[in-house]
């Protein structure tokens, strides 16, 4: 079976991340789905302390059951929010903590630090219509899966989620989830 792992990175439990959420789950109804909700989290912030050069995994073992599923995860979705032109604070700090995959592959020789190929896709939503944000945000999680041995292979911006106007397209939505299924 298949596994997913969903990354949500918005504090709102009834937000517009939690409604593209259930509106992409359903397309994966054959998968094993674990959730995981960065606020939640709360993780901890890397402090390079370089425990992972010379050791496998961190000092700090808040994470280790979300990166043991993220190791295992054949599908990765992000749903973030943009906030100040970036992921919000949790979800930062735990992009911050893939420093330990980059440890072990450029200081430990491991190539790559996660043996499973992963395809990864990004929804991202934004109060204005930011996106040049959306953009970065989207080539900051490139640049890391080219070490995380993950591909974003498919990508949704949806603006102006402050205005009572916006929508998401659905047959936009069911394009994300076709790239992502390959």
């Amino acid at each position: 079976m298949k596994k997913m792992l969903i990354i949500n990175g918005s504090p709102r439990p009834d937000g517009v991340c939690a409604e593209l959420i259930k509106q992409v789950t359903p397309y994966f109804a054959g998968c094993d789905i674990k959730q995981y909700d960065t606020y939640k989290m709360a993780p901890a912030p890397c402090t390079d302390c370089r425990w992972c050069e010379y050791h496998d995994g961190c000092s700090n073992p808040d994470l280790n059951i979300f990166f043991a599923d993220f190791e295992e995860a054949d599908y990765i979705v992000f749903f973030t929010p943009v906030y100040n032109n970036f992921f919000p604070a949790p979800l930062k700090a735990v992009i911050d903590r893939f420093q330990r995959y980059y440890s072990a592959r450029f200081k430990r020789g491991a190539n790559p630090p996660i043996a499973k190929h992963r395809r990864v896709g990004l929804l991202i939503t934004s109060g204005s219509n930011s996106r040049q944000s959306a953009d970065y945000m989207t080539s900051t999680l490139k640049q890391a899966f080219t070490v995380l041995n993950g591909e974003i292979v498919s990508r949704y911006y949806i603006p102006n989620t402050d205005s009572k106007q916006y929508t998401f397209n659905l047959v936009e939505l069911e394009k994300f989830v076709s790239f992502l299924k390959g």
